[in-house]
């Protein structure tokens, strides 16, 4: 063989070598399956959030779900080339971008947050075990707790309600805007820590049961600033709805300043064509009125049940409306996450009006009849007399259990009342 040919078969080895390691690099084996990891809310040692996430590759297309306990938030479409991930997150406007170094991915999850958008540190890599350390304290914190969020003026009652199976603990918390989601985490020497991690929120709660079976601790509101918030808790027995205090009682947040007028109001549709509230298909119909938000995870819970509502009772009188209060005030952007978020999200069949922005003050500017507004979503439901029968603040989704259940259940029995022209509890 002479010495070009020779030189030239060499090059063929080292160029077929090169391109065989390059595409191993590309496509590794591994990738599949759940990966843990740690989002950054700041630069200071332990400012992290744990997560996971779980994999799929289908050639060069990839999956991702966030993982909290049974829940996945999924991407809408993914990209892999053997280096470099990109998951897209359209309904919540959200992306991860991330590239494999050594064993770790390492990059950043980016949305839009209020008119800025907002970029959180993630690292994440193969999933070891989970940290669930065996554990021989008797107390346990599974049950319904109440928590006292914050010191001074500006504390709040909040709820809780967590089940705790040897060191591992599921549950929630549930301000009056409404819960958490599946919050997840360990309780052993007494020391409780629940996390989760779902595209939007980034939130920790770290505490100590003490002796006397309260807890003491912090919980961190995941926001760029001003994140946390003291926290004392006390357990309780649980109470049905009817039985809360108004401190807790999400229908008596929110309300009408004049419950003898009727309710009004009038945003463009997605397509850009106004729609009231005096129109010809809500006349002597009941209304569900959601004030609600592509970016709002509650508000993706409680869509679902109005969904299957609308389904079963909108032949029978009953119209349902979101009112979208969106991050930016951009039209065509807000209209697009609107549409991505519900309408391609959820298939939802009600009209969706773009109401706003969520800047402070909006929501009451746009709809002044209300007072004491302060929770995404917002429900107002409306007789066939065009007047306000009740507001319930916030939604306790499916984290919530029993709450749950309950929650969906009074909302169609007062459904089936109003249809009925029967009288519910209206709002004193």
């Amino acid at each position: 063989m002479s010495q070009k040919l020779r030189a030239f078969a060499l090059l063929s080895i080292l160029i077929s070598a090169f391109s065989l390691i390059s595409s191993c690099r590309r496509q590794p084996a591994d990738l599949n399956g759940i990966w843990q990891g740690a989002v950054y809310l700041s630069r200071n040692e332990g400012d992290e959030v744990p997560f996971r996430i779980e994999l799929k590759q289908e050639g060069g297309k990839v999956i991702g779900s966030l993982v909290n306990g049974d829940e996945r938030i999924t991407s809408t479409s993914g990209t892999w080339d053997g280096q470099n991930l990109k998951l897209r997150f359209d309904y919540y406007d959200g992306e991860l971008n991330a590239a494999l170094i050594r064993h770790e991915m390492i990059g950043d999850f980016t949305r839009q947050w209020q008119k800025q958008m907002l970029k959180r540190p993630v690292k994440f890599w193969r999933n070891r075990q989970d940290f669930n350390p065996p554990t021989s304290d008797s107390r346990t914190v599974s049950g319904e707790w109440l928590l006292h969020v914050g010191e001074g003026e500006k504390a709040k009652v909040w709820r809780a309600s967590f089940n705790q199976q040897g060191s591992a603990v599921t549950g929630t918390l549930i301000p009056p805007s409404g819960d958490w989601g599946v919050m997840t985490g360990n309780c052993y020497d007494g020391k409780l820590m629940l996390s989760r991690f779902d595209g939007i929120n980034a939130h920790n709660f770290k505490a100590v049961l003490t002796d006397t079976g309260t807890l003491e601790g912090e919980v961190d509101l995941g926001l760029p600033d001003n994140r946390t918030r003291k926290v004392v808790g006390e357990k309780v027995a649980p109470k049905p709805e009817s039985a809360r205090s108004a401190q807790t009682d999400p229908n008596l947040v929110t309300k009408v300043k004049n419950p003898t007028e009727a309710f009004r109001f009038s945003f463009p549709d997605l397509d850009g064509k106004t729609v009231s509230l005096t129109d010809e298909r809500f006349k002597h119909k009941v209304v569900i009125a959601s004030i609600t938000g592509s970016w709002c995870p509650n508000c993706h819970d409680e869509v679902k049940v109005l969904n299957d509502l609308y389904d079963r009772y909108h032949a029978q009188g009953l119209e349902i409306v979101g009112l979208a209060f969106e991050y930016t005030g951009e039209v065509a952007r807000d209209r697009e996450q609107v549409r991505k978020g519900f309408i391609v999200r959820h298939g939802v069949k009600f009209p969706m009006l773009l109401a706003g922005s969520t800047a402070e003050g909006e929501v009451e500017q746009k709809l002044p009849q209300l007072t004491g507004f302060g929770a995404f979503p917002t429900t107002i439901f409306i007789g066939r007399d065009g007047l306000v029968k009740r507001i319930h603040a916030g939604f306790e989704g499916p984290a919530t259990g029993d709450n749950y259940t309950r929650l969906k259940a009074e909302i169609e029995e007062m459904v089936k009342g109003l249809l009925l022209n029967k009288e519910v509890a209206s709002q004193k």
